[in-house]
């Protein structure tokens, strides 16, 4: 019998080592099929939540979305097979980043013009400037003009002619002097000062003599070259066009967005997000403007639900309810593309404008049910509300649907309403 039992052992971790390496694999594929499915989902923006991505939103129509994808990438298809899958259905707003294309074409390509133009700005900065620093560079101070210092520092007064920055050498030289009758420095610190200070000034007094011979001779060229005795015309800035061609630019470039943009840009009724036709390179939106078929709408408004485009469903019914602000089937299909978008609170008041008007309208009662149902604290009227569809004539399958969901839910307001135990003593 020991003989039997280590038998059975051994085959069983035989078993376990041979299947080990595919349970294994397998695990592993599943993981990466998770990773892909979230990059493919975190490019994708929420129908229902826009302010999210399709990997972050936890509503249900999200999660239909990620079971979609992870279907998708189990048959084989590329991400981008599959973005262009949820393009088709809803358009470029469903991307989070725009494609290179139409007016996204201006996200990708204004940072670079901006850098390249910055760049550009900064070097033709850069020249300038070292072109400046070189320019006129002063000659070194000979003997002449460190007398002619010295002089000026013993005079008096300083003459009306000089500038400034040799006004301001000059004065710092005679500080220089006083400070060194005064005691405050040595003999050796005053001759090193003095002979930097005498250097600096010397060569600042040479070369604004030399700025004022060159523009002596530059007045003097000009006189001769001048005409007389008419005088010469006012010649106009050299570059006033630019900035007149630039203003030009503006005004045209303002114009042609504030004409395009209204065309091409619009606001989803639900959520806020912006859309658009010519520019974002989505499809044109049904509007109010088209041809208002009542039973056309509602017929369409219902193939989008069943096809999961519940922002064209969405959509749909709105313009129906334009129509006829009372009509009960698209105020009851209203709400339940709202609620499955995440949003019982939204859809409980369209249930409750629907019974209204017919308090017996089925669908309205069902999503009535499975609105309070979700709704913390609402179970008893879910309950109350399921058990009014029950009276109704409904088919054996959704009465079969009802009662189960009657039967999960009593079971919670039990548990809900079930006392806590109290603690023994």
């Amino acid at each position: 019998m020991t003989t039997a039992r280590s038998s059975r052992r051994w085959a069983l971790s035989a078993v376990v080592a041979l299947l080990w390496p595919l349970l294994l694999g397998a695990t592993t594929a599943e993981r990466e099929l998770e990773v892909r499915m979230l990059e493919v989902a975190s490019g994708l923006r929420c129908p229902v939540c826009q302010n999210l991505s399709v990997a972050e939103s936890s509503s249900e129509l999200a999660q239909e979305m990620r079971a979609l994808i992870l279907d998708e990438l189990r048959a084989g298809k590329s991400p981008e097979e599959i973005r262009a899958y949820f393009v088709s259905k809803y358009g470029q707003w469903i991307l989070l980043s725009p494609t290179a294309r139409g007016f996204g074409l201006l996200v990708w390509v204004l940072p670079g013009l901006g850098a390249v133009a910055g760049l550009g700005g900064a070097a033709f900065a850069l020249r300038r400037w070292a072109r400046r620093g070189s320019r006129f560079a002063p000659a070194p101070a000979g003997a002449e003009d460190l007398a002619r210092v010295h002089d000026l520092v013993v005079a008096d007064a300083l003459p009306a002619r000089l500038s400034a920055e040799e006004a301001r050498e000059i004065e710092g030289l005679r500080e220089l002097e006083f400070d060194h009758r005064a005691g405050k420095l040595s003999d050796q610190d005053y001759g090193e000062l003095r002979a930097l200070y005498e250097a600096k000034a010397a060569a600042t007094l040479a070369a604004a003599a030399a700025e004022r011979v060159r523009a002596a001779a530059r007045a003097a060229e000009e006189a001769e070259a001048a005409p007389a005795p008419a005088p010469a015309p006012a010649r106009p800035a050299p570059r006033r066009w630019r900035w007149a061609a630039a203003a030009v630019f503006l005004v045209v470039f303002g114009a042609a967005i504030g004409f395009l943009l209204p065309q091409a840009v619009r606001v989803r009724e639900e959520g806020g997000s912006i859309t658009g036709g010519m520019l974002t390179g989505s499809e044109a939106p049904v509007s109010a403007a088209q041809p208002r078929d009542l039973p056309a709408l509602l017929d369409q408004g219902r193939r989008a639900m069943e096809a999961q485009d519940l922002g064209r469903a969405l959509t749909l019914f709105r313009v129906a309810l334009e129509v006829d602000p009372d009509q009960v089937t698209a105020r009851a299909y209203l709400g339940l593309v709202l609620l499955r978008g995440g949003h019982p609170d939204r859809a409980l008041p369209e249930f409750d404008r629907a019974l209204s008007r017919e308090p017996s309208f089925p669908q309205a009662l069902w999503g009535k049910g499975l609105a309070l149902y979700e709704t913390p604290g609402k179970t008893s009227e879910a309950i109350r509300t399921w058990e009014a569809l029950l009276a109704q004539d409904i088919s054996g399958k959704d009465r079969d649907h009802v009662r189960s969901l009657l039967a999960q839910a009593r079971q919670r307001l039990e548990r809900e309403t079930k006392p806590a135990p109290v603690a023994p003593r």
